[in-house]
């Protein structure tokens, strides 16, 4: 059964919100979509087959909403996001208003399916670092943003990375800007987008905008390949600033060791590292 159940058989599904029940409405809304194992691990779920029950029971009283992302073999894979009723809950909560929130709900019902993916890798590096900071009591996620949220402003235009983040590490702080390679851009078009970072730094417009003198770009790619042609790229351009990784390393074991490489450097680093 993919849509709620009707009003009849709700009744027999109604529900008490429990603590864990707000994390997970909370979760939905902050990370936009959610698979139902991303929310199983962020939440504490032991059991697949509770976090299953409890998640159709926040659809069916309308807390959380669903779209189902297609896939190549098997069935579609569930995404979870803020349903209608969970909108007042989040703004009494955080003191938005309810009609930013109803905003930005629209928005992503209105995102298109061949989109989702790349919503789902960011996803997957924001949860990877913050369970592996929970796992390192010397590094803690200061904020986190994404897209829309964070356009960065040069003279005479704006670009905007995937997500921009700040973490604390032995009483220094690190700002971070994402991108999320899938192969789908040409070489010039992220050659582009190198030129624009550099002036962002190099010309002083980062510093006026955040207060913070230095940041990294981190840029993770689908294949040992894609990362090679990339680099190659930027070595063009500048030795400073990028650091690029394998998707297939960005774990919570793996993000913060030497999975890193930098432009004209042949060692891996890890982002503990100045």
């Amino acid at each position: 059964m993919n849509g709620r159940r009707s009003p009849f058989q709700r009744t027999n599904n109604l529900m008490v919100l429990q603590e864990r029940d707000k994390k997970i409405i909370a979760l939905c809304h902050d990370y936009r979509f959610l698979t139902q194992e991303q929310i199983r691990m962020l939440a504490g779920f032991g059991c697949r087959v509770r976090a299953g029950i409890r998640l159709r029971k926040l659809f069916d009283n309308g807390y959380l909403s669903r779209r189902f992302l297609p896939v190549l073999q098997g069935m579609a894979k569930i995404l979870c996001f803020l349903g209608p009723k969970g909108v007042e809950l989040i703004s009494e909560k955080s003191g938005i208003d309810p009609l930013k929130i109803k905003q930005k709900r629209k928005q992503l019902l209105e995102i298109r399916n061949f989109s989702l993916p790349h919503y789902l890798l960011i996803n997957e590096f924001r949860l990877a670092f913050s369970l592996a900071s929970k796992n390192n009591p010397g590094i803690s996620l200061k904020s986190w943003s994404t897209q829309k949220e964070i356009p960065l402003r040069l003279e005479q235009k704006e670009f905007y990375p995937d997500a921009y983040f700040i973490y604390g590490y032995r009483d220094k702080l690190y700002s971070l800007f994402l991108e999320i390679d899938r192969s789908t851009e040409t070489n010039k078009r992220f050659a582009g987008k190198v030129e624009n970072y550099l002036e962002y730094g190099f010309d002083g417009y980062y510093r006026k905008q955040s207060g913070f003198q230095f940041f990294r770009v981190l840029i993770v790619c689908p294949s040992a390949a894609r990362l090679k042609n990339l680099k190659k790229l930027i070595e063009q351009k500048t030795d400073k600033m990028f650091w690029l990784a394998i998707q297939g390393d960005i774990s919570p074991e793996k993000i913060l060791t030497k999975i890193w490489q930098r432009p004209a450097q042949d060692s891996l680093f890890s982002l503990l590292e100045d």
